[in-house]
């Protein structure tokens, strides 16, 4: 996204502003400035990556999967949607030019230049089936125009369109055989080490600087996420410097040295939905009744919070629940945050915990065959609105009624999002990450000293 001339005084210059060196000087300046800019990003390149080690499950990120922890973390790195929602709430072009053009019967979208529109196409196709399948209900799958655009037939409402493709569920990846390639400027490889697996991210050479960063701090330019069975490793490698950033704490035994606290908001929820074993809890808002029984500070040590946009309601008398014996809460054994929070939510409604392996766990949520399930659900925007048509989405449910709310879907339904998944934690003094768009690291931002 190009800037105007008068951000960097060119405009300024051709008025006639008075320049007093000499053109040779100024070229040479502006060689050794071009010199020191490029020595930064080589060091920047040939330094150790960015390390986080975190306790859940890590694979090639799907940014179109309503669950997957690693898309939660890194989409708006590797797969920006068209546009994006700014810190200041105003509406910015991403994988787009600039806004939607009206045209006759439609809106086109112009391309950044390398996005492929069949890319486009494939990718709302594929969101639209899946988790932004309510988000982006009205939209159609547009068609190519041109060698660099894409047409969305029969929508006629520029700024609303922007904001339904403003979702992290909306990213566009290049759609390979049997894979999807990044669209960011960043490639991406999956590796086994040692029993674990490990996404490694590589800035291209090629890919401009964009945000702002602190003055004089190169970019990182490398970064690794490495799944780790439980928190306390997770903790523990902090602690012993073999990773850069660390989930909840700064430290096991002690904390890291020069270490600066972190919260980055919410990576996503955790939703709990009744399921057909046991048909009473699918009567509207009995799981709403449940959640709200429970001592709004139970998760805390798991990063599960009360806050944001499932912030608890204000306390009134409130009956203890109870499930009957042996009814389970299930979760899947490669999450183990919600393997805790599901033993946690048994102990205290009566029930028991069945943790399922991912496979098993697949079929069993597709199908609606269990008692109450646990899984992680990933915001459709920052919004409240957009938090309750990802619960709705994550229940199977219709489209919320304008205005509506997490709290309000809930009582209404068979499901609720029950809590926020902090991205809480410290980063090492050397590095900075920020929040992404959406939620998440924003490594294009990000920066190390």
């Amino acid at each position: 996204m190009g800037h105007p001339p008068e951000r960097f005084g060119l405009h300024r210059v051709h008025q006639g502003l008075r320049v007093t060196s000499t053109r040779r000087a100024f070229l040479a300046g502006a060689s050794m400035l071009g010199l020191a800019a490029l020595t930064r990003e080589l060091d920047a390149a040939a330094a150790p990556p960015v390390r986080f080690k975190w306790p859940w499950p890590v694979k090639a990120p799907d940014p179109h999967a309503l669950g997957d922890p690693c898309a939660a973390l890194l989409a708006a790195t590797l797969y920006p949607p068209l546009y994006v929602r700014a810190v200041d709430g105003m509406l910015e072009p991403k994988g787009a030019l600039a806004g939607p053009k009206e045209i006759k019967n439609g809106l086109r979208v112009d391309l950044v230049p390398g996005l492929r529109p069949s890319d486009v196409l494939a990718s709302l196709a594929a969101a639209k089936s899946r988790g932004a399948r309510l988000a982006l209900r009205d939209v159609p799958v547009p068609r190519v125009e041109g060698e660099q655009s894409v047409v969305f037939p029969g929508f006629l409402d520029p700024d609303a369109l922007m904001r339904r493709l403003a979702t992290p569920l909306a990213g566009i990846a290049r759609i390979e055989p049997r894979r999807l390639l990044p669209t960011g400027g960043w490639d991406l490889s999956v590796k086994e080490r040692e029993s674990t697996t490990v996404l490694e991210l590589t800035r291209r050479p090629t890919t401009p600087a964009v945000g702002v960063q602190p003055s004089g701090l190169p970019r990182i330019n490398r970064f690794e996420l490495e799944g780790v069975v439980d928190l306390a490793r997770s903790l523990r490698t902090f602690e012993r410097f073999e990773s850069e950033l660390s989930y909840l704490a700064d430290g096991l035994f002690a904390p890291r040295p020069g270490a600066r606290p972190m919260d980055l908001g919410a990576l996503g929820y955790v939703g709990l939905r009744a399921g057909s074993e046991v048909p009473e809890l699918r009567s509207p808002g009995a799981v709403h009744r449940i959640l709200e029984s429970l001592p709004a500070d139970r998760f805390g040590h798991l990063g599960l919070l009360r806050r944001g946009h499932v912030a608890a309601e204000p306390a009134g008398a409130q009956d203890t629940a109870a499930l009957a014996p042996n009814v389970a809460v299930v979760a899947r054994v490669s999450q183990p945050m919600l393997v805790g929070a599901a033993e946690i939510l048994a102990r205290e409604l009566g029930g028991i915990a069945r943790v399922l392996d991912d496979a098993t766990f697949a079929r069993v949520e597709a199908e609606g065959r269990f008692p109450l399930l646990l899984d992680l659900v990933r915001p459709i925007d920052d919004t409240a609105e957009g938090a309750a048509i990802a619960l709705a989405t994550f229940a199977g449910a219709n489209v919320p009624k304008s205005g509506a709310t997490p709290s309000s879907v809930g009582k209404e339904g068979s499901a609720v999002l029950g809590w926020e998944i902090a991205l809480l934690g410290a980063q090492a003094s050397h590095v900075w990450i920020p929040r992404a768009p959406f939620g998440g690291l924003d490594l294009a931002v990000g920066a190390v000293g």
